[in-house]
């Protein structure tokens, strides 16, 4: 459940972030760092609520590819779907 979350949140970011008319590397690196800042933020800043060791580290390794995932697919599928429907013919001009 929580990789669906992480995946669902890098791909809304990063479509955002690409209808902004923001670039591929920002556009998916931004989902990353806010997962990563969350992950350590939890770890360190926020009591500790566990009895174990703390797998912050875990968290990451197997977080941040879903969210790089997420964020491309985001990005790429609103860079498609906002160009097709730029290319066509939905300006409002009326051709001759």
């Amino acid at each position: 459940m929580a990789f669906l979350i992480i995946f669902v949140f890098a791909f809304v970011l990063a479509l955002v972030l690409q209808r902004k008319g923001k670039r591929l590397g920002f556009s998916v690196t931004v989902p990353v760092v806010c997962f990563v800042t969350f992950v350590l933020f939890d770890a360190y800043v926020l009591p500790y609520r566990g009895g174990g060791a703390s797998l912050w580290p875990i968290a990451i390794l197997f977080g941040v590819p879903v969210a790089l995932v997420g964020g491309l697919l985001g990005f790429l599928i609103g860079h498609r779907f906002w160009k097709t429907r730029q290319s066509g013919d939905m300006s409002g001009r009326t051709h001759r």
